[in-house]
């Protein structure tokens, strides 16, 4: 099976897309919706990849969030969560309260 371009695209940016998903994504969201971001993104990232390359038709397009979906879920899974930069950078840009910090000398 030969990739199309679009395809190739649509797994390249794939890779490279969970430390941005992580941006967005916050650590006391449910399993699922952190999977419905992703797959946004994945169509977003599929789509795009489609148009850009002047293959923009229903199979091709499909086929390209697909590939993504699928890139974004191997990628985040065998890199970037073990790593820890994925789930770092989700805690770095969490939104909600964290961790009260310890007291200084002064007790204040």
């Amino acid at each position: 099976m030969n990739l199309t371009d679009a395809e190739l695209w649509a797994a390249a940016l794939g890779y490279v897309l969970p430390p941005v998903i992580a941006i967005v994504n916050q650590p006391k969201w449910s399993g699922a919706l952190r999977a419905l971001f992703m797959l946004v993104v994945a169509g977003a990232d599929g789509l795009g990849s489609a148009y850009f390359t002047g293959e923009f038709s229903g199979k091709t397009a499909i086929t390209c969030v697909l590939t993504a979906a699928v890139a974004i879920g191997i990628a985040y899974h065998t890199v970037w969560k073990p790593s820890g930069i994925a789930p770092g950078i989700e805690v770095a840009t969490s939104t909600g309260s964290r961790a009260p910090q310890p007291a200084g000398p002064q007790g204040v």
